[in-house]
C-alpha cells in the first residue's frame, strides 16, 4: 500500500459532520459525497453553519452531479 508523506495528509482538507449515529468526525470532501449518497449523515458544517439533511439545501451527491450543477465557491468549512 502507497503511504502518503505526512505535508500530503496535512493539507487534505476536512469537513466536519455529525453521522447519523451521533459520532462528530472530519472527512474529506469526497468522503462527505459518500456519506450523504449512502444517507450516514445527519449535519455538515459550512461556513456559514451548520447544514441539516433534509432541512437546508444541500447540491447534488455525485460529484459528476456537482460539477453540471453547482459552480459557484466551496461553502463546507475545511480544516
Amino acid at each position: 500500500m502507497l503511504q502518503q508523506s505526512p505535508q500530503v495528509r496535512e493539507s487534505v482538507h476536512r469537513i466536519e459532520l455529525i453521522m447519523s449515529d451521533g459520532t462528530q468526525i472530519h472527512v474529506t470532501p469526497r468522503v462527505l459525497d459518500v456519506l450523504l449518497d449512502t444517507n450516514r449523515v445527519i449535519k455538515f458544517r459550512r461556513s456559514t453553519g451548520w447544514v441539516t439533511i433534509g432541512l437546508d439545501p444541500v447540491r447534488a451527491k455525485r460529484r459528476s452531479d456537482f460539477c453540471e450543477i453547482y459552480n459557484g465557491t466551496e461553502r463546507r468549512v475545511i480544516y
